[in-house]
């Protein structure tokens, strides 16, 4: 009886230094606008991701990227049988998963509290920048409806004295 081998791709990562937060823009989109920034926040630590075809793998985030695509080491992977194979090193599309099961011992808000700060650039003076058109107007309108908010504040502040006055000269 001859049983054909599982097909297996072999995917080559590119060598990222600890701490290295390079990433495109459109990454870094996702990074901030989606719970991708969540899942960064689980690298390091063991933990079950469950995919769309009724597997699951348990085993150490080793990369997270802003797709949300997954590389995992030390893992087992159970197939939707129930069988169980190990392997050193897995990556999940993010197309693939399901569930990302987030460790109890780590708080969410925190977590991502704490990505958010690791993960920006640094940070722009925004004085050496030249305003543009539109920043001017749009700083000009937000004076004026300022201005125009304090005026109606005034006016109600003087009418609430005077209505205050006449009361009290009535009584």
């Amino acid at each position: 009886m001859f049983l054909p081998a599982r097909e297996l791709r072999v995917v080559k990562f590119p060598a990222k230094m600890e701490g290295d937060n390079r990433c495109s823009k459109q990454e870094s989109y996702f990074f901030y606008n989606t719970l991708a920034i969540l899942l960064k926040a689980v690298e390091g630590e063991k933990t079950i991701v469950d995919l769309r075809n009724e597997a699951s793998i348990f085993g150490r985030v080793e990369q997270a990227d802003g797709f949300m695509n997954i590389v995992m080491k030390e893992c087992v992977y159970t197939d939707p049988r129930g069988d169980n194979f190990k392997y050193d090193m897995f990556f999940v599309q993010a197309r693939n998963i399901r569930y990302v099961h987030i460790p109890a011992d780590i708080p969410i808000m925190p977590a991502i509290k704490k990505q958010l700060q690791q993960h920006k650039g640094l940070p722009r003076d925004d004085k050496s920048v030249k305003p543009t058109f539109k920043t001017k107007r749009a700083q000009n309108r937000h004076h004026e409806g300022m201005m125009a908010v304090q005026h109606i504040m005034k006016s109600r502040n003087q009418k609430k004295s005077e209505d205050e006055d006449e009361d009290s000269a009535v009584n």
